[in-house]
Order: structure tokens, then sequence, then C-alpha cells
């Protein structure tokens, strides 16, 4: 497949070598992976790292780059900051700023081989990177099984917010429900899911629910199909109550698995809280 984004990298390469603040350019991301390698539909990941971040923020070196139709910048790992654009049409580039000292703090601590554990490319090095980035990212990736501690946590925090989403939807706060319904607990939801998979093997599960068609129990899948809602008060209603249902018995199966006490009081008073209220008001 052709590199959509060559000419980019090309101008980045060569203006890196040009100026001296410039100690390293990184593609990380699905251009340097083996597995779900990059497609059509790909951005192009880079750590930039720069003793001159400011020219990146304010978006004067990314125009350099190409033509910029949208840019914008967000805070990243390790206290750097990342700057977006949509070159073209869309060209999607996320670049990573960080100082050295940023940079080898976000080696040495661990941060920076979260991003880069699937795959990095070093496009070009003023800093010796070269060897330093080996002795500390591995290419390989491990997911956490969650303490006793924040099983419990994440459970009853989940069935905490079944009670305030509800609560919201009987006021008639229908956008505070929604967002709680179908981002707040959806992002519990996706813990559990996570260590549910790893309950029956080595899962590679994947950051932010990605390729979550690919790693997840086909069972999940299908019930996820009423986890989410319209904008409407009873259809909010019924995907609070799979979404309650779909959670409990992924929990459930992760207390078994692992010789952890399910919080059957916590469940149970969610569910009598929205089963019982719904009854009341029919």
């Amino acid at each position: 497949m052709t590199d959509r984004y060559r000419d980019i990298k090309q101008k980045l390469c060569k203006y890196a070598e040009q100026d001296k603040d410039m100690k390293a350019v990184i593609a990380i991301g699905s251009s340097t992976r083996s597995e779900v390698p990059a497609d059509e539909f790909s951005d192009l990941d880079l750590i930039i790292v720069t003793s001159t971040p400011d020219r990146w923020y304010s978006g004067e070196y990314p125009a350099l780059l190409g033509n910029v139709s949208i840019s914008f910048i967000e805070p990243t790992l390790g206290g750097g900051k990342e700057r977006r654009c949509i070159y073209d049409e869309d060209r999607d580039v996320d670049m990573i700023i960080f100082t050295p000292l940023q940079f080898e703090n976000a080696l040495k601590e661990g941060v920076a081989e979260w991003v880069m554990n699937r795959g990095w490319i070093l496009l070009y090095d003023g800093g010796g990177y070269a060897e330093m980035i080996p002795q500390f990212v591995q290419l390989e990736v491990h997911h956490a099984v969650m303490t006793k501690e924040e099983y419990e946590n994440t459970v009853n925090d989940f069935f905490f917010h079944n009670i305030w989403a509800f609560k919201k939807l009987r006021r008639g706060e229908l956008w505070s429900a929604k967002m709680c319904i179908d981002g707040y607990l959806k992002e519990r939801l996706l813990k559990m899911i996570g260590q549910y998979q790893l309950c029956f093997g080595d899962t590679d599960i994947w950051h932010d629910g990605r390729f979550l068609d690919r790693w997840a129990d086909s069972s999940i899948l299908d019930e996820l199909k009423d986890c989410f809602a319209h904008y409407d008060n009873d259809d909010c209603r019924c995907a609070l109550l799979a979404t309650h249902k779909l959670f409990a018995r992924l929990a459930r199966t992760v207390a078994d698995n692992r010789g952890l006490a399910y919080p059957e009081k916590a469940e149970a008073c969610a569910m009598s809280y929205m089963t019982g209220t719904i009854n009341k008001e029919m």
C-alpha cells in the first residue's frame, strides 16, 4: 500500500537535519505495527523531541509540512502536549511534542513505553536515542489484572452511578443521564470486559476499546447492542438496565475466577432502586 504520509515524513526529517534544536522524530502507532498495520484510514503518529517546543505548539512548524486544514492542541502523556492536524482533506497527523528532558523522563518512568510497545521507528536521531530507547521500551504488551481493591472500587463505583444516572432521568436531566450511561458507565464496563477476557487466556486487549469487535467475546458484542441509547428518556432507561446486567454478569465471572467476593449488596441496591422506581411509576 502506498505511504500516504511519505512527503510529510520526508519534509519533517529534512527540516530536522537543518535544525539543531530538533533531537528526534519517532514514528509510532499503526505505521510501525506488524499486527493490525496501517490502512487507508490510519493516521500518522509521531513523537517529536525538540528543545524549542513552542514553535510546534503555536502551529508554526507543523504548517511547514503541508496544507493544514484543521489543527488544535491537547495535553498528552508525560506532561507534553500534542499538536493534531489534518493535512489536505483527511491526512491526520498527531505530533506528541516533548523536550529532551520530558522524553527521557517518559522513557525512564515507563510512560513512553505505553505508546511505543507495539512498534516504533526512529526517523531522525540527533540525540543518541537509538541506544537509549531499547533500554526502556520492550516490544511486548502486558495487561494488568485488577487488584482486589481495584475490583471492589470499580464495581461499587459502577453500581453507585446506576442510581445516580437513574435519578437524573427521573429529574428530567436527560443530557447528564445519557452522558453517564453512555460515557462514564461505559468506561467502567470496558474495564470489566477487559478483565473478563483475561479470565480465559492472554487476550490482547487494546486501549480505549480499539478493535473491541476483534477481541471481545461474541456474547458481549451481542449484549452491547442494547446498551447504548438514543436521546430519549425511556431508551436511556432500557440502555441503563442492559448495561447493568452485562456489567454484573462479567463482574460476577471475574470474581468467581479470581476468588474475590462479589458485591451482591451493591448490585441488589442498584437494581432494586431502578426496577422499584419503574414499577411505582407505572
